[in-house]
């Protein structure tokens, strides 16, 4: 049951890992979006590795932790690569949109997994 979450935390750090090394057109789109959707699709399922909940409470504490993290951001800047692949480094309203995404594609993993 928790293989589902083992892959998705595998495909959320792949695909962000393939952000990190984009150097291709729209990169700023990419970095900026994608790594996002990667962000949030891993706290899901680490959040599904240690705790079993609902799905839809998992997403609502995700995109919690999301939202906070991003209101953060406009008191707090990252001044170095670590804090900003951790924590970002500046507030964008469009970054609530990835997090979305990212939840409804962790919702669609899961529900979609074999159990």
């Amino acid at each position: 049951m928790k293989r589902r979450f083992v892959w998705l935390a595998a495909v959320a750090l792949a695909l962000g890992a393939a952000v990190v090394l984009y150097r291709g057109p729209g990169r700023a789109f990419v970095r900026g979006n994608l790594g996002d959707v990667a962000a949030t699709m891993l706290v899901y399922a680490l959040l599904g590795l240690v705790w079993r909940a609902r799905p839809w409470v998992r997403a609502v504490i995700t995109f919690a932790i999301a939202c906070a993290i991003e209101i953060g951001q406009t008191i707090w800047h990252a001044t170095s690569w670590v804090g900003e692949m951790t924590a970002g480094s500046t507030f964008d309203a469009w970054d609530f949109v990835a997090y979305a995404a990212g939840i409804v594609v962790a919702l669609a993993w899961e529900r979609s997994a074999p159990r």
